[in-house]
């Protein structure tokens, strides 16, 4: 009901644009010399089409069916049933002897319903005959018919059919049109210039963007040839035309920068797009293209910041080796004569001689601790080993005999999955999965035997690989901070350590393509989880490596 609703709205608008007032359909009816006492005589043939149509419509739709296209728009529209009894319904109305406003209305609506679905104007054409070719064999095989016993309604029903055709191709017209005013409407405003070429490479159509981008007006350009506005291609260059056609035909479109001439006689860089007009060479172009002047500034900049970046990260990675590196001789100096002071002066001294050499020592071995944590920090990226193909169950069995000890003084569980095998550097996958169940065992809650998992699950070219505890847990607001370099949340005290494990986790994951990140709920564990590349076809590890 809605629909019906939409199309009579749609016919009301229809009519106004066309101007079908009623005085406009008595002066069509007149051209036809179809005159009131016609309309009048046409109505004896109601009772008798409309007991008839049936056989006349069955033999339609075999017509019509026979056309594939036709076919499949019926088929997707309405039950077959259905459009046999409306098809009926429409040409008893033709003979109704009613033509007035709601008529045209009613048939306007038609047409837009059919318009709307894609069957075209031969279709109602083709109707319209077929319903006049029935209506002569009646008149000539059936005597009882009134066409038969009035010969002079042939000529009715063919200029009434003439008048009811034209106001369903009225419709069609006037949709297609209003489709081609919204196409134009939306070809003029299209946010890029859009210029349609003819096959000799002149200008046919331009958009009013044009004028934004060029500072020509559509007007200005129409009609001239396109290498006009294309600054030239170089000496011995083969006409730019040709080279963007053939490239379309070849790639189905072709895309590019381009230098479009202004008025000023500038130039503008632009990102053109380039599709043919028609499915052959020599049919004509359709070129899009949109400014890039401000795009390649940002281009350029993040060129230049992500250079600098690079620059400087690579600056601080050798900062940071060269100061740890250069630091061990004259630390471990410091660090070895205040471990012989304190032997060789352990009370000797008064007590608050002894604790002085105490922190001394203390001091420089802390010291010595954080620059090898740092050294190490650096070298992630500049000493990493070659991403090779790495089995992570093997990775993790390492992993784990280097924490054998610590594993069996905290009476772990270890609750593991089976992992799989991924792109990387099994010495840093070692230590990334060491570090995590380390970092486990180190934050148990007292007196609960700690229980951890390593768990990994598929996610599109990725593994997700998660390490889980039932340790102490960790604030929501320091998930961000944990992974900064020697940023703690306890003392020294409370849990031994440099501060730099969860931060060599990130580098390294990161270093792998990946990310790292924690979910946690301070008393009841933590679960942190990172992503590895699978190993896919191979195509991205050059060996196999344990």
């Amino acid at each position: 009901m809605k629909s019906m609703r939409s199309h009579e709205e749609k016919a009301r608008r229809m009519a106004e644009k066309l101007l079908l007032s009623p005085q406009e359909i008595d002066r069509r009816k007149a051209y036809l010399g179809v005159t009131p006492d016609d309309e009048r005589a046409l109505s004896i043939l109601q009772v008798y089409v409309q007991d008839h149509a049936p056989v006349f419509v069955d033999r339609l739709h075999e017509r019509i069916l026979l056309f594939p296209d036709v076919a499949a728009i019926l088929s997707h529209a309405h039950s077959q049933a259905w459009l046999k009894v409306r098809h009926a319904e429409y040409f008893v109305e033709l003979v109704s002897g009613r033509y007035d406003m709601d008529y045209v209305l009613n048939r306007l609506a038609v047409g837009i319903t059919h318009q709307e679905i894609g069957l075209g104007p031969e279709w109602v054409q083709a109707s319209f005959g077929l319903f006049l070719e029935w209506a002569v064999q009646c008149s000539r095989q059936d005597p009882s018919s009134p066409f038969a016993k009035k010969p002079d309604l042939m000529e009715i029903l063919s200029k009434l059919t003439l008048f009811d055709s034209g106001l369903v191709m009225d419709s069609y017209f006037m949709a297609e049109r209003e489709k081609a005013e919204v196409l134009s409407r939306v070809f003029d405003t299209n946010a890029e210039a859009v210029w349609i070429l003819d096959a000799q490479g002149h200008i046919r159509h331009s958009n009013r963007t044009t004028r934004k981008l060029t500072g020509f007006s559509p007007e200005e350009i129409v009609n001239r040839p396109l290498e006009e506005f294309l600054l030239p291609s170089g000496e011995g260059a083969p006409p730019l035309l040709s080279v963007l056609e053939s490239s379309a035909l070849r790639d189905g479109h072709w895309q590019g920068e381009l230098v479009i001439r202004c008025r000023d006689g500038s130039g503008v860089t632009v990102w053109a797009t380039v599709n043919l007009l028609g499915e052959e060479k020599g049919q004509g172009i359709i070129l899009e293209f949109r400014d890039r002047t401000a795009e390649k500034k940002t281009e350029q900049d993040l060129i230049s910041k992500t250079s600098d970046l690079v620059r400087s990260n690579r600056d601080l990675e050798q900062f940071a080796y060269v100061a740890s590196h250069d630091l061990q001789e004259p630390l471990r100096m410091v660090t070895s004569y205040t471990q012989l002071l304190a032997r060789r002066y352990q009370g000797q001294l008064s007590s608050e001689a002894d604790e002085f050499i105490h922190f001394a020592v203390d001091g420089a071995i802390r010291m010595q601790a954080l620059i090898n944590a740092l050294l190490a920090y650096s070298r992630v990226d500049s000493r990493g080993k070659p991403m090779v193909q790495c089995d992570l169950n093997s990775v993790l069995d390492h992993a784990l005999d280097n924490l054998k000890l610590t594993m069996e003084e905290s009476g772990v569980s270890i609750v593991r999955g089976d992992l799989p095998r991924v792109v990387g550097d099994p010495v840093q996958l070692m230590q990334l999965l060491q570090n995590l169940v380390g970092n486990a065992l180190k934050f148990r809650v007292k007196g609960t035997p700690p229980v951890v998992k390593i768990m990994a699950e598929k996610e599109g070219d990725f593994w997700r690989v998660s390490v889980s505890d039932n340790g102490i847990g960790i604030d929501p607001q320091f998930f961000e901070r944990i992974f900064v370099i020697f940023q703690r949340l306890h003392t020294r005290e409370e849990y031994p350590g440099t501060g730099i494990g969860l931060a060599m986790c990130k580098r390294i994951v990161e270093r792998h393509g990946g990310t790292i990140s924690v979910d946690s709920t301070p008393g009841h564990g933590a679960i942190f989880t990172f992503t590895l590349r699978d190993v896919g076809d191979g195509s991205h590890a050059p060996s196999p490596a344990a």
